[in-house]
């Protein structure tokens, strides 16, 4: 009997044994089997599931317009993956790379809204009031003559650049650059109805970001440059113009040349930038410290009405703070010009020279513009304009301070 149970113990823990091991390989089969499962899921992953992951937001960067969020792929970026998936992302690059090369011809807010709404582009205009910005390098052909090509073309792409950067900060769009000169507007084809204030900021902010331009062109011995700006907002036709396969985005319009002829101004009255009638009236007030200038033709010749324009020196300083010496100058000056052009055209002519020679003497005889204007007054003092004089200077100009200084 006891070598009986001897025996049926010894091949129990033989059988406890054998089932011991054969758990065992199950368990390393199944270890094996889920280690080599979860490699291939990282494979598949990394091959498929992460190329389409990157795919998909860069689709819905598009669809969500954030194309300046896309951003090329490197080749090491582009080595992973299926071939399908590559070649999948290789073509999405290319028009990645379409869509910003086109918004370098275009302007962005163009691009987004045909983006927007699925469609192509096609020929059309729409009459929309806008505010318009021309600018110019002063005398720019004699800095071009000093300098090489080369040199040329990274001034002005420095230029360029920035004042761009400002434009479209002040959401304004580059319709194009000229030569030197910079067309853009403000309220189009985004609607804003404070188009004219942010025109307006823009130019302050563009005139100030030239003195930045010149410390970077004195570093590398460039000429420095300035500025003459022409700000005007009227009615113009404005949208895609051409033909099928070729088109732009422009304006038409009488009032569409005024920013240039604004422009041109400058260099009469020795101004940085002029504003019309019409852009003045739909500035915020007290926001702006601004002077009259003069009345002058913007649309066609004497058979058209006389316009006012101005000069905006600088924004008013936040309110509460303290102004400084040279904004109490151009408050002023601004103060001497705007009832010197009251009295000038009331006929009052000895009056408004008074006041143009108080704003010479202010500015320690540097203000060009109240030295033409009381040579002005004082020609029309002696001379009388005829009646219905509608305040526009008719006559040759006369040399120019050479009767102040007799009179000072």
């Amino acid at each position: 009997t006891s070598l009986a149970i001897v025996e049926t113990r010894a091949k129990s823990e033989q059988d406890a044994l054998a089932s011991m091991m054969t758990s065992v390989f199950v368990m390393v089969c199944i270890a094996i089997a889920m280690a080599v499962l979860f490699t291939d899921h990282l494979h598949f992953t990394r091959r498929l599931l992460s190329p389409v992951r990157a795919l998909t937001e860069d689709i819905q960067s598009i669809a969500q317009l954030q194309l300046a969020g896309l951003q090329s792929e490197n080749e090491e970026g582009r080595a992973e993956g299926l071939a399908e998936v590559q070649l999948i992302r290789d073509i999405f690059e290319k028009t990645k790379m379409a869509i910003r090369s086109w918004g370098k011809y275009v302007p962005w807010p163009v691009v987004q809204l045909l983006l927007a709404a699925g469609v192509d582009a096609e020929r059309g205009v729409n009459e929309k009031e806008v505010t318009m910005f021309f600018s110019d390098i002063a005398g720019f052909t004699t800095i071009v003559e000093s300098l090489p090509p080369e040199k040329t073309l990274m001034l002005l792409s420095r230029y360029f650049h920035d004042m761009s950067e400002v434009i479209e900060a002040h959401r304004g769009i580059v319709i194009e650059f000229i030569g030197d000169a910079i067309f853009s507007v403000y309220g189009a084809p985004l609607g804003n109805q404070k188009h004219a204030d942010y025109g307006m900021r823009a130019t302050l902010k563009m005139q100030k970001a030239v003195s930045r331009i010149n410390s970077w062109s004195t570093k590398r011995k460039l000429p420095k440059i300035n500025i003459r700006c022409g700000i005007h907002t009227g009615e113009v036709l404005i949208g895609n113009m051409g033909f099928h396969s070729r088109m732009k985005y422009g304006v038409v319009g009488e009032d569409s040349v005024i920013p240039e002829r604004l422009e041109g101004l400058n260099k009469t009255y020795g101004t940085k930038n002029l504003v019309s009638e019409a852009t003045f009236q739909r500035l915020p007030a007290n926001q702006y410290i601004w002077r009259p200038i003069d009345c002058v033709y913007l649309k066609g010749g004497r058979a058209s009405q006389a316009d006012k324009i101005y000069e905006v020196m600088d924004r008013v300083a936040v309110e509460g703070g303290s102004r400084d010496r040279r904004g109490r100058l151009m408050e002023m000056l601004a103060l001497f010009c705007d009832k010197a052009l009251q009295a000038y055209l009331n006929r009052d002519f000895l009056k408004a020279a008074r006041h143009w020679k108080q704003g010479f003497s202010l500015t320690r005889g540097q203000d060009m513009v109240c030295s033409l204007m009381y040579e002005h007054a004082m020609y029309y003092h002696k001379h009388p304009p005829p009646e219905g004089w509608d305040g526009v200077w008719d006559q040759a100009t006369p040399e120019q301070g050479a009767e102040f200084r007799v009179l000072c």
